[in-house]
């Protein structure tokens, strides 16, 4: 993700008190958010009336900020603070500093209650720039704008057959994918599979094998035939292609039933390039790793579906077809890449033990969507087990806060679909930040 983008402005009224502190509440501030790993864009002039208000929202319009720290120097008047939550709609978080003949805190929590009541999403925070927590505070609100925004102008491929029919909508989409589109964002390019495969016959047998050669550091065991994997490599050198000239940020896949096997291994060769191909066609779990990825550059997602609950040793063993990063496994010897109908595969990832972990879920309809997000951490997977569960991606995650059962059964009670994403690193707190200014229900255990 680029460096989150975020607007500092310090408002002042000339007849309350408090005004003198602007210069010095407003440098340090800047200090310490960059230092914090924010690009900040401090206002030009301090804020005394709507005129310096507007300069300051055509200056941070100008910027392209992702979100902004509006600071109470003093009380001011609801009608100052509206300019710029009028004129920016971006995430916003209201700065009150701990002087008692200002006021501050009770004015932001006036303010507050003007955009509770038009269902405006705000985040506030109360203190001097030397407060670590509240400087944490404002960085989630900043990278939460630049994921939303990033959103918008994600593109995600839906490869799959569709007919020019309909009930009483659009030819060949569905009301559901536009619902999506319009609350979330991303665009959505329809391909079909053909589309794919029809690429991958332009690609010869010489190329294909130096592709898989180049691959063969993070491929695996193979255990299937060389046609497969030439096969396999023509594909994802199609996949890589398409994704270049639609400018995709991800592609949702038909594979299972029809296509059985022949996007597995190129959604692991990709994931570990960062790219996101999803096998079964799910729209929404491609735009969740893309979101998951978009917060930390270290290690890929991995989604599967509960295959067991263990309350005696206190895990969920989730699984998947095999289509998930090699990189996920502790070392590429454990990596196996078995046959899959006539020309597919799937690859076999016994997932490595990882003591933190974010795992989430998303779901809805019609504009309205929600997102399960927890903590964890993953055990190791003996040989046996693997081999047990038919060394498919398989792996053992532990909840730091409920037993698996409570954690299916609240799965269930929500409504979420079955597919579980699970991304190292803790971030359920940023992404319950990023629902709360994208409009989502977050639900966590």
């Amino acid at each position: 993700m680029k460096t989150a983008k975020i607007g500092l402005v310090g408002l002042c009224s000339p007849i309350e008190s408090g005004g003198e502190r602007h210069d010095e509440l407003i440098a340090s501030a800047t200090t310490v958010l960059g230092q914090a790993g924010m690009e900040v864009v401090t206002a030009f002039r301090s804020v005394w009336n709507a005129g310096d208000a507007l300069h300051v929202c055509d200056q941070m319009r100008e910027a392209d900020i992702d979100a902004i720290v509006i600071m109470d120097v003093t009380w001011v008047m609801d009608s100052l603070k509206y300019i710029f939550i009028h004129e920016l709609k971006v995430p916003v978080v209201f700065w009150a500093v701990p002087y008692p003949e200002t006021f501050s805190i009770g004015c932001v929590q006036n303010f507050a209650s003007v955009l509770k009541t038009q269902g405006i999403k705000f985040e506030y925070v109360y203190g001097l720039a030397d407060d670590e927590s509240l400087i944490s505070k404002i960085k989630k609100v900043a990278i939460a704008g630049t994921a939303i925004r990033r959103l918008k102008t994600m593109r995600v491929a839906l490869a799959g057959p569709r007919q020019t029919w309909r009930v009483a909508g659009p030819q060949d989409m569905s009301l559901e994918e536009w619902d999506f589109s319009e609350k979330l964002g991303p665009t959505i390019i329809h391909l079909e599979m053909e589309d794919i495969m029809g690429e991958a016959e332009k690609i010869s047998e010489a190329d294909a094998a130096r592709t898989l050669e180049e691959l063969k550091s993070r491929t695996g065991q193979i255990k299937c035939s060389e046609e497969v994997m030439l096969q396999s490599a023509k594909m994802y050198m199609a996949t890589k292609s398409l994704a270049e000239e639609y400018n995709l940020d991800g592609i949702a896949a038909e594979c299972y039933p029809r296509y059985g096997g022949l996007m597995n291994q190129v959604a692991s060769w990709l994931a570990d390039e960062g790219f996101v191909v999803d096998t079964e066609g799910d729209i929404a779990h491609t735009v969740l790793q893309f979101i998951l990825n978009l917060l930390t550059d270290n290690a890929p997602c991995v989604l599967g579906e509960t295959g067991e609950v263990n309350n005696e040793q206190n895990y969920l063993v989730v699984c998947h077809e095999g289509s998930s990063p090699s990189s996920m496994a502790a070392s590429m010897d454990k990596v196996v890449v078995n046959p899959s109908g006539e020309t597919g595969s799937f690859v076999g990832v016994p997932v490595k033990q990882m003591d933190k972990v974010t795992f989430a879920d998303f779901q809805g309809a019609e504009g309205k969507y929600q997102l399960f997000a927890a903590t964890g951490s993953t055990l190791p997977v003996s040989r046996e087990e693997w081999a047990d569960a038919g060394e498919k991606m398989v792996m053992k995650l532990r909840s730091d806060s409920m037993s698996p059962a409570c954690v299916v059964d609240k799965m269930i009670s929500e409504g979420f679909h079955h597919h579980i994403v699970v991304k190292e690193g803790d971030l359920a707190e940023q992404l319950k930040v990023i629902c709360k200014f994208a409009d989502i229900k977050f639900v966590s255990i």
